[in-house]
């Protein structure tokens, strides 16, 4: 039987480059004005950080697997979309940086989402 050695400080290890920290502190101002004021402008630009983020971190092996995947997307987003309420009703409920929200002339709608209107978000 043979133990090995837990070091807390290589499982605590943390690194940063420089570009990284200075993006960080613009950031951190940006996502409390989010925060405290819900401003449909920060909504939109921490949406699409994390569509970017997410691109960013996915790796395809190949342009087939690349192909498969976005035509099972592709057939995925028609449904929910098009044939269930899912995507509107967790759009307009779930409030978080996850939807495009553009504003409108009209008070009683304030924002529209992507052709929908939504009610105050």
């Amino acid at each position: 039987m043979t133990l090995t050695h837990f070091d807390a400080r290589s499982v605590l290890s943390v690194e940063f480059t420089k570009s990284q920290i200075v993006a960080s502190v613009p950031g951190f101002f940006f996502c409390m004005w989010y925060a405290s004021k819900k401003h449909w402008l920060a909504n939109n630009v921490l949406g699409i950080a994390f569509c970017i983020q997410g691109i960013e971190m996915l790796s395809l092996g190949s342009f087939k697997t690349g192909a498969i995947l976005l035509a099972g997307l592709f057939v995925y987003d028609i449904f929910w979309v098009f044939f269930t309420p899912v995507m509107v009703s967790v759009a307009k409920s779930f409030d978080a940086p996850i939807k495009l929200l553009f504003p409108t002339a009209d008070a009683a709608r304030p924002f529209s989402m992507l052709g929908h209107e939504l009610m105050q978000c």
